[in-house]
Protein backbone atom coordinates (compact mmCIF):
# COMPACT_ATOMS: atom_id res chain seq x y z
CA UNK A 1 0.00 0.00 0.00
CA UNK A 2 1.32 3.44 -0.91
CA UNK A 3 1.55 5.76 2.04
CA UNK A 4 0.47 9.35 1.84
CA UNK A 5 3.36 11.76 2.12
CA UNK A 6 2.91 14.49 4.69
CA UNK A 7 3.26 18.02 3.35
CA UNK A 8 6.05 20.34 4.42
CA UNK A 9 5.33 21.23 8.03
CA UNK A 10 7.67 24.18 8.18
CA UNK A 11 4.93 26.72 7.57
CA UNK A 12 6.24 29.94 6.01
CA UNK A 13 9.80 28.90 6.75
CA UNK A 14 12.54 29.39 4.17
CA UNK A 15 15.25 26.76 4.56
CA UNK A 16 18.84 28.08 4.65
CA UNK A 17 17.58 31.63 5.16
CA UNK A 18 18.35 33.60 8.28
CA UNK A 19 17.71 37.20 9.20
CA UNK A 20 20.81 39.37 9.50
CA UNK A 21 19.49 41.76 12.11
CA UNK A 22 21.34 43.04 15.18
CA UNK A 23 19.11 44.69 17.76
CA UNK A 24 20.41 47.75 19.64
CA UNK A 25 18.79 49.10 22.83
CA UNK A 26 19.91 52.41 24.32
CA UNK A 27 17.99 55.19 26.06
CA UNK A 28 20.10 58.09 24.74
CA UNK A 29 18.82 58.95 21.25
CA UNK A 30 21.85 60.84 19.94
CA UNK A 31 24.38 58.31 21.20
CA UNK A 32 22.29 55.36 19.94
CA UNK A 33 21.89 56.83 16.45
CA UNK A 34 25.58 57.68 16.19
CA UNK A 35 26.54 54.17 17.31
CA UNK A 36 24.09 52.61 14.86
CA UNK A 37 25.53 54.69 12.00
CA UNK A 38 29.08 53.65 12.90
CA UNK A 39 28.19 49.96 13.02
CA UNK A 40 26.10 50.10 9.85
CA UNK A 41 29.04 51.55 7.92
CA UNK A 42 31.29 48.69 8.98
CA UNK A 43 28.59 46.08 8.38
CA UNK A 44 27.91 47.38 4.87
CA UNK A 45 31.54 46.86 3.91
CA UNK A 46 32.48 43.72 5.84
CA UNK A 47 29.16 41.91 6.33
CA UNK A 48 26.75 42.78 3.49
CA UNK A 49 23.12 42.20 4.37
CA UNK A 50 23.59 42.68 8.10
CA UNK A 51 21.96 45.71 9.66
CA UNK A 52 21.33 47.41 13.00
CA UNK A 53 17.74 47.80 14.20
CA UNK A 54 17.62 50.19 17.15
CA UNK A 55 15.05 51.21 19.71
CA UNK A 56 14.60 53.20 22.88
CA UNK A 57 13.79 51.15 25.95
CA UNK A 58 10.17 50.12 26.37
CA UNK A 59 8.21 50.91 29.51
CA UNK A 60 7.12 47.27 29.73
CA UNK A 61 9.78 44.54 29.40
CA UNK A 62 7.16 42.27 27.82
CA UNK A 63 7.21 44.55 24.74
CA UNK A 64 10.72 43.37 23.88
CA UNK A 65 9.40 39.91 23.03
CA UNK A 66 7.23 41.19 20.17
CA UNK A 67 9.96 43.62 19.05
CA UNK A 68 12.51 40.82 18.78
CA UNK A 69 10.01 38.64 16.95
CA UNK A 70 8.77 41.27 14.52
CA UNK A 71 12.31 42.31 13.59
CA UNK A 72 13.75 38.77 13.58
CA UNK A 73 16.67 39.76 15.76
CA UNK A 74 19.56 37.28 15.71
CA UNK A 75 21.90 39.24 18.00
CA UNK A 76 20.99 41.74 20.73
CA UNK A 77 23.10 44.59 22.14
CA UNK A 78 21.93 46.54 25.18
CA UNK A 79 23.32 49.27 27.39
CA UNK A 80 23.29 48.71 31.16
CA UNK A 81 21.80 52.09 32.07
CA UNK A 82 18.42 52.30 30.36
CA UNK A 83 16.82 54.73 32.80
CA UNK A 84 18.47 58.05 31.93
CA UNK A 85 16.71 59.00 28.69
CA UNK A 86 12.93 59.55 28.44
CA UNK A 87 10.73 56.83 26.98
CA UNK A 88 8.37 57.43 24.09
CA UNK A 89 5.38 59.12 25.68
CA UNK A 90 7.37 60.28 28.70
CA UNK A 91 8.62 58.67 31.85
CA UNK A 92 11.74 56.59 32.38
CA UNK A 93 12.56 52.90 32.43
CA UNK A 94 12.56 51.38 35.92
CA UNK A 95 15.04 48.62 35.03
CA UNK A 96 18.63 48.17 33.81
CA UNK A 97 20.07 46.07 31.01
CA UNK A 98 21.00 43.46 33.60
CA UNK A 99 17.34 43.21 34.62
CA UNK A 100 16.26 42.97 30.99
CA UNK A 101 18.58 40.09 30.08
CA UNK A 102 17.35 38.01 33.03
CA UNK A 103 13.78 38.56 31.85
CA UNK A 104 14.57 37.76 28.20
CA UNK A 105 16.31 34.49 29.04
CA UNK A 106 12.93 33.13 30.09
CA UNK A 107 11.94 33.20 26.42
CA UNK A 108 15.14 33.42 24.37
CA UNK A 109 17.51 30.83 25.80
CA UNK A 110 20.13 30.88 23.05
CA UNK A 111 19.84 34.34 21.52
CA UNK A 112 23.28 36.04 21.66
CA UNK A 113 22.93 39.01 24.01
CA UNK A 114 25.79 41.44 24.63
CA UNK A 115 26.08 44.36 27.05
CA UNK A 116 28.04 47.45 25.96
CA UNK A 117 28.26 50.05 28.70
CA UNK A 118 30.19 53.05 29.99
CA UNK A 119 29.32 52.37 33.63
CA UNK A 120 31.55 50.53 36.05
CA UNK A 121 30.90 46.83 36.51
CA UNK A 122 28.51 46.93 39.46
CA UNK A 123 27.52 44.02 41.70
CA UNK A 124 24.17 43.88 39.89
CA UNK A 125 25.90 43.62 36.53
CA UNK A 126 28.25 40.94 37.87
CA UNK A 127 25.25 38.95 39.09
CA UNK A 128 23.86 38.88 35.54
CA UNK A 129 27.17 37.87 33.95
CA UNK A 130 26.02 34.33 33.15
CA UNK A 131 22.94 35.65 31.31
CA UNK A 132 24.97 37.73 28.85
CA UNK A 133 27.25 36.30 26.19
CA UNK A 134 29.69 39.08 27.00
CA UNK A 135 29.85 42.37 28.93
CA UNK A 136 32.11 45.03 27.41
CA UNK A 137 33.07 48.60 28.10
CA UNK A 138 32.22 50.78 25.12
CA UNK A 139 35.76 52.14 24.96
CA UNK A 140 37.15 48.60 24.74
CA UNK A 141 34.66 47.73 22.02
CA UNK A 142 35.58 50.86 20.04
CA UNK A 143 39.30 50.07 20.31
CA UNK A 144 38.78 46.68 18.62
CA UNK A 145 35.53 47.24 16.76
CA UNK A 146 36.24 44.96 13.80
CA UNK A 147 37.02 41.91 15.93
CA UNK A 148 34.09 42.38 18.28
CA UNK A 149 31.66 43.00 15.43
CA UNK A 150 32.97 39.84 13.81
CA UNK A 151 32.18 38.02 17.07
CA UNK A 152 28.63 39.42 17.08
CA UNK A 153 27.97 38.42 13.47
CA UNK A 154 29.42 34.94 13.90
CA UNK A 155 27.31 34.47 17.03
CA UNK A 156 24.20 35.42 15.04
CA UNK A 157 25.07 33.04 12.20
CA UNK A 158 25.75 30.20 14.63
CA UNK A 159 22.50 30.85 16.49
CA UNK A 160 20.28 30.97 13.45
CA UNK A 161 22.03 28.05 11.72
CA UNK A 162 21.35 25.85 14.74
CA UNK A 163 17.76 27.09 14.86
CA UNK A 164 17.45 26.28 11.14
CA UNK A 165 18.78 22.75 11.65
CA UNK A 166 16.55 21.98 14.59
CA UNK A 167 13.48 23.38 12.86
CA UNK A 168 14.19 21.21 9.80
CA UNK A 169 14.61 18.16 12.04
CA UNK A 170 11.35 19.03 13.75
CA UNK A 171 9.62 18.93 10.39
CA UNK A 172 11.13 15.54 9.51
CA UNK A 173 10.13 13.98 12.83
CA UNK A 174 6.65 15.51 12.70
CA UNK A 175 6.11 13.98 9.27
CA UNK A 176 7.13 10.54 10.53
CA UNK A 177 4.91 10.94 13.57
CA UNK A 178 1.94 11.95 11.43
CA UNK A 179 2.40 8.90 9.19
CA UNK A 180 2.75 6.57 12.16
CA UNK A 181 6.37 5.72 11.33
CA UNK A 182 8.09 7.40 14.27
CA UNK A 183 9.96 5.11 16.67
CA UNK A 184 9.82 5.71 20.41
CA UNK A 185 13.29 7.34 20.40
CA UNK A 186 12.15 9.61 17.55
CA UNK A 187 9.02 10.57 19.45
CA UNK A 188 11.21 11.43 22.41
CA UNK A 189 13.51 13.48 20.17
CA UNK A 190 10.51 15.28 18.71
CA UNK A 191 9.33 16.26 22.19
CA UNK A 192 12.84 17.37 23.17
CA UNK A 193 13.22 19.61 20.12
CA UNK A 194 9.78 21.14 20.64
CA UNK A 195 10.76 21.94 24.22
CA UNK A 196 14.21 23.25 23.32
CA UNK A 197 13.08 25.53 20.49
CA UNK A 198 12.00 28.30 22.80
CA UNK A 199 13.30 31.04 20.51
CA UNK A 200 10.23 32.50 18.72
CA UNK A 201 11.40 33.82 15.36
CA UNK A 202 8.80 35.07 12.92
CA UNK A 203 8.02 33.75 9.50
CA UNK A 204 5.88 35.64 7.01
CA UNK A 205 2.68 33.95 8.20
CA UNK A 206 3.31 33.34 11.88
CA UNK A 207 3.41 35.66 14.86
CA UNK A 208 5.28 33.42 17.28
CA UNK A 209 6.82 30.03 17.90
CA UNK A 210 3.77 29.26 20.05
CA UNK A 211 1.47 29.81 17.07
CA UNK A 212 3.79 27.72 14.89
CA UNK A 213 3.56 24.75 17.26
CA UNK A 214 -0.23 25.06 17.49
CA UNK A 215 -0.51 24.98 13.70
CA UNK A 216 1.98 22.14 13.56
CA UNK A 217 -0.15 20.01 15.87
CA UNK A 218 -3.25 20.81 13.83
CA UNK A 219 -1.55 19.75 10.60
CA UNK A 220 -0.38 16.52 12.19
CA UNK A 221 -3.93 15.68 13.26
CA UNK A 222 -5.25 16.55 9.78
CA UNK A 223 -2.71 14.20 8.18
CA UNK A 224 -3.58 11.39 10.60
CA UNK A 225 -7.29 11.85 9.83
CA UNK A 226 -6.56 11.84 6.11
CA UNK A 227 -4.62 8.58 6.44
CA UNK A 228 -7.48 6.94 8.34
CA UNK A 229 -10.01 7.98 5.70
CA UNK A 230 -7.80 6.62 2.93
CA UNK A 231 -7.22 3.34 4.74
CA UNK A 232 -10.96 2.84 5.22
CA UNK A 233 -11.55 3.61 1.54
CA UNK A 234 -8.89 1.14 0.39
CA UNK A 235 -10.11 -1.59 2.75
CA UNK A 236 -13.66 -1.19 1.49
CA UNK A 237 -12.60 -1.35 -2.16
Amino acid sequence: MTKLRAPNLIFGYHENKFMKNIGLIDDKDEARRAFKLKLDLVLEISYPGWQIIDTKPFADKESYRSWILENEISVLITDERLDEGPLVGGGFADYFGSDLVVFLRNYFKDLPIFCLTNVEITDQLKASLSYFNLILGKSKFDSDLDNYLNLFVKSGISFYTEFNNELSRLGELSEKYALGDATEPEKSELHTIQTRLTLPHLSEELKSREEYLILLERKIEEIKDMNEVLLKYLNNN
